[in-house]
């Protein structure tokens, strides 16, 4: 049987390749993880061919019941490695930004996943934050506030693929 983190990790997993799915984006998801767990692409027509535009969007998933919600923001305590990282990626305008990404699922497993034969539910929903700052100095971890705006749908992520195109990342 797979561990817990194992599990929160495969349904955080389903949960963004769904999103991808619904907003028309090519998902991939890296073999090895070196601070990065994977791409969004943009598929474009050309030629009468669907084909990757060559826009993209590189994501670190983070899944966890260890997380609060305040009236404005999610707050969650990022490990301070994985902070670094992608502070650093875009202090130094990487060609390809890097998002967080964090899936905030209930604390009970049993409402992770619900289902029957009308439907399955995932449970918990993901937010998104473009790290941005001087690195931290702490060893163990770093508390973030992602504003809760900043819910992952969809629609926000080709608004974050169109902030890849105009240039804005």
């Amino acid at each position: 049987m797979l561990t817990e983190q194992h599990i929160i990790e495969s349904l955080s997993r389903a949960y963004v390749r769904a999103l991808a799915g619904k907003a028309g984006l090519n998902l991939s998801v890296r073999e090895y993880d070196y601070g990065v767990d994977g791409n969004f692409d943009e598929i474009t027509i050309r030629d009468k061919r669907r084909v990757e535009s060559g826009f993209s969007l590189s994501f670190q998933l983070k899944a966890s019941t260890q997380w609060q919600r305040d009236d404005n923001t999610v707050i969650y305590d990022l490990e301070a490695k994985t902070y670094n990282d992608l502070v650093l990626r875009r202090n130094f305008r990487m060609a390809v930004p890097c998002i967080l990404i964090l899936f905030a699922l209930p604390p009970a497993p049993s409402q992770w996943l619900i289902y029957n034969e009308e439907e399955m539910r995932l449970r918990g929903s993901c937010y998104w934050d473009y790290l941005s700052g001087a690195p931290t100095e702490n060893r163990q971890s770093v508390r973030i506030r992602i504003p809760r705006q900043q819910r992952l749908t969809s629609e926000s992520l080709l608004d974050l693929i169109e902030k890849v195109k105009t240039g804005e990342w």
